[in-house]
């Protein structure tokens, strides 16, 4: 395999890596551009308004105008993009004008995949990735939040407000009228602290310091809110969920059909052109599989277990096209996925994404994987359903000859995108972009990711107490616990619709 990359090198058929064509610049944030050599770029937490991407010497290397295409989270740039020519090659342009056009929200707050493809007059392929990334390593997924940049200081940064305690909300029990929360944490120089509008701290703090605080909270408050804002009027909220004692009468269950389709392979070949196995991935399914059955309600004859030998194209494209058809629009669908996320390590098939499945073989990818726009086009034709649930375990380690060499992985990043706009679907994926799942979890039988989804629809995500476990909160559990237990190496990150997600997945 080695070999025939080698050859193909020769043959000059590997445009795709080209960490010397491109160069980004963020002029809101930085003064110097980001060349191929520097593709994780971290940034402060505030929003992304212009961007422009340089093509180096584009006339000399036969780039015509026109022949580019950028992407932002899978999304195509082309209509708010200005081309100019410089002396130095082509300058792509995105203003926040031209920004305002688009009816989507384009960035995400937290991570963003910037890619660009440029294509010259022999058809050969140029290519280069960015992630952009807020480092939000201290912040709690069962908690929210938000940052206000003042109209008066654009290139501000809001206030760096941390809470180390509590690390889940406060629960009232029965006949606790009120508690005691002791909040600690860690608040920007100059802040003023405000625990829902009362003023905790005067912001006299000449550096990045600790404070405590204790707040108490009734039965009948539902959060507490943290505000720390500058003399600028720059500020960063965290809202933490107070749960009160749960209702004497009994929880609501779900009322409609529950289906999942569970994907897991460990073994996809035993050739030198297979990738690399995932010994935890049947495993996981197959657990998975044990828990909806036995926890969550789901009938034996709704779930679809695909894994190893019986997870090929044909079996997977049939359940993702007719068994998730099932699901009406008010049953529920669960869809887990674990195998290898893969970009086309091959010369010029650089906007290639597939699904690993048994019998991938590399020379072969577009029969023997399942594409990412294939996915897309199966479940946006049969998911019928407004409380569906999507769960990816897919970026996991690859060997040489399937490593993607043209820039970071972004598996994680447009599988977590591909759905996230449609109303009634939730996603969640195991990893942040370039970053690999583990291997091994709180036990040895499941990986680290598959452990705590498990036992958090066994219940552990259950924090209020109410006996059900919603999608909303599974997701949140199980990226907060994953990222703990990682000591923040794996961060998974999950986007939540704005209805539906409160469904309860678990609620035997």
């Amino acid at each position: 395999m080695r070999r025939l990359a080698l050859v193909l090198l020769w043959l000059g058929l590997s445009g795709q890596e080209s960490p010397g064509v491109f160069q980004l610049l963020l002029p809101d944030f930085f003064e110097t551009s980001f060349s191929g050599a520097n593709t994780l770029i971290e940034l402060p937490d505030r929003p992304i308004r212009r961007l422009s991407i340089l093509v180096k010497d584009a006339q000399k290397r036969n780039i015509n105008p026109g022949r580019y295409r950028i992407f932002v989270n899978g999304k195509g740039l082309g209509n708010v993009i200005e081309e100019r020519t410089t002396v130095d090659g082509a300058l792509l342009v995105m203003e926040p004008e031209a920004l305002r056009k688009r009816p989507d929200e384009l960035f995400d707050p937290r991570e963003n995949a910037i890619e660009i493809t440029a294509e010259d007059r022999r058809g050969r392929i140029y290519y280069q990735n960015w992630i952009l990334r807020v480092n939000d390593v201290d912040r709690n997924a069962l908690f929210g939040y938000a940052s206000v940049v003042s109209p008066d200081d654009p290139r501000a940064i809001p206030p760096d407000l941390v809470i180390i305690e509590p690390k889940t909300p406060p629960v009232l029990k029965a006949n606790q009228p009120q508690a005691r929360v002791v909040i600690r944490g860690r608040l920007s120089p100059g802040a003023t602290l405000r625990v829902n509008d009362q003023v905790a701290l005067t912001g006299k703090l000449d550096a990045l310091a600790t404070f405590e605080y204790a707040a108490t909270v009734t039965a009948r408050q539902h959060e507490l809110i943290l505000d720390a804002s500058d003399a600028k009027g720059n500020s960063r909220k965290v809202i933490i969920p107070v749960y009160g004692p749960p209702a004497a009468v009994p929880h609501v269950r779900f009322n409609g059909q529950k289906y999942a389709v569970l994907v897991g392979v460990s073994r996809f070949g035993a050739t030198s052109q297979s990738p690399p196995p995932l010994p935890l991935a049947a495993a996981d399914a197959q657990e998975f599989s044990r828990v909806l059955e036995r926890q969550a309600g789901f009938k034996r004859d709704n779930i679809r277990l695909l894994i190893d030998d019986k997870a090929t194209v044909e079996q997977v494209r049939t359940a993702f096209s007719d068994f998730t058809a099932k699901a009406q629009s008010n049953d529920m669908l669960v869809i887990y996925i674990v195998t290898q996320g893969l970009h086309d390590p091959r010369p010029n098939r650089v906007n290639k994404l597939y699904l690993a499945l048994s019998g991938t073989q590399l020379a072969t990818l577009d029969s023997t994987a399942l594409p990412f726009s294939d996915l897309e086009i199966l479940l946006n034709r049969s998911v019928r359903t407004d409380n569906c649930f999507l769960i990816f375990d897919v970026g996991h380690e690859l060997n040489d000859d399937w490593n993607f060499r043209a820039g970071r992985n972004l598996v994680n990043n447009h599988v977590l995108n591909l759905f996230s706009d449609k109303p009634g679907w939730s996603v969640l994926v195991s990893a942040s972009s370039a970053e690999v799942a583990g291997d091994a979890g709180g036990t040895t039988a499941s990986s680290l990711f598959g452990h705590w989804l498990t036992q958090g629809l066994s219940g552990a995500a259950d924090l209020n107490g109410d006996g059900v476990v919603t999608g909303k909160e599974l997701f949140a559990f199980v990226s907060e616990s994953v990222k703990r237990d990682s000591q923040g190496k794996q961060q998974p990150r999950f986007k939540t619709a704005s209805q539906g997600a409160d469904a309860p997945i678990g609620d035997k």
